[in-house]
């Protein structure tokens, strides 16, 4: 696999990604590998035509790495949109494994979304990563107000199947994120 996905990023070649995130659950990525370590890459996503955010995702999930005809139609259309001149990463990262990335990501005040996404748990968490320990992140959800939890929610690192930043939707969010107003009881006490 790993000799694939390294012609796959010499080539700049337009990559299916089929991932098995849970025994009977298969995900699709797609989009131009820009970053590889043994363990995990870094997908420039694509869809419609565009390029958008940065997906983080491990390669024990890979069932297939496709370039079809299809494919091959997709990336002609892609470069000649000149859309493939814009293919490429400034953040550098540590791909070594999901700690050394949420480090990464955290020192280059990156905001994230973190997808667990095995049926069992199907979670998706936004915001900025506040803890990083042995087994666990620990990201300030935002909802879609742009309100942060008080609180940062747990994600075992064992869950997780995908992580995805430099994102418009992030990146735009974020600019405009706050926190819950504190309720005042009422019970004003006059001197």
């Amino acid at each position: 696999m790993n000799d694939k996905i390294k012609d796959f990023y010499e080539n700049q070649k337009f990559a299916r990604i089929t991932r098995k995130v849970a025994d009977d659950w298969d995900e699709i990525s797609r989009g131009y590998i820009v970053d590889f370590s043994p363990e995990f890459i870094v997908l420039q996503e694509c869809d419609d035509f565009e390029l958008k955010g940065y997906n983080i995702l491990p390669i024990k999930d890979f069932t297939e790495i496709r370039f079809n005809n299809n494919d091959k139609y997709y990336d002609k259309i892609m470069t000649l949109e000149n859309e493939k001149k814009n293919i490429g990463i400034k953040t550098k990262l540590d791909l070594t494994d999901w700690k050394t990335i949420f480090k990464s990501l955290r020192k280059n005040k990156r905001n994230v979304a973190v997808y667990c996404e095995n049926p069992e748990f199907d979670t998706f968490t936004i915001g900025p990563i506040k803890r990083i320990t042995e087994k666990s992140v620990f990201i300030q959800y935002f909802n879609a107000t742009g309100i942060l939890d008080e609180k940062p929610t747990k994600i075992e690192l064992k869950n997780i199947t995908k992580i995805l930043f430099d994102d418009r939707y992030i990146d735009i969010f974020s600019k405009y994120l706050r926190e819950r107003r504190k309720k005042t009881t009422g019970n004003t006490v006059y001197n």
